[in-house]
């Protein structure tokens, strides 16, 4: 009895640290990315990404991973107000911030 209980501990404990899942990564772009509702978040069959927040702000990303870069993009260059804008290439970042200045970066 005591071996189930510590197997059941043990599945709980690992089940709490997975790694986020869509929803979580929804709220996360709700939150930080579109300071706003977000009206459409897809993820297609090869992984990119499509976000639109409610107030016409648009993110398209090769996968969810650059969520994270996002939000390091909207503190260090947006001062946290929210992106307007997001397109990711192979080689670059262009983004616009809600204030209106567009910028490009190498990855």
């Amino acid at each position: 009895m005591k071996k189930i209980s510590l197997a059941c501990l043990f599945t709980l404990v690992l089940g709490c640290s997975s790694a986020p899942k869509q929803q979580d990564n929804y709220q996360d772009a709700s939150f930080e990315l579109c300071n706003t509702e977000v009206k459409v978040y897809s993820v297609s069959d090869d992984g990119r990404v499509r976000i639109v927040c409610s107030d016409g702000s648009k993110f398209q990303l090769n996968n969810e991973k650059t969520l994270d870069i996002m939000r390091d993009i909207n503190v260090d260059y947006c001062t946290g107000e929210g992106l307007g804008k997001f397109n990711e290439t192979s080689r670059y970042y262009t983004f616009q911030c809600k204030s209106g200045a567009l910028i490009n970066i190498n990855k």
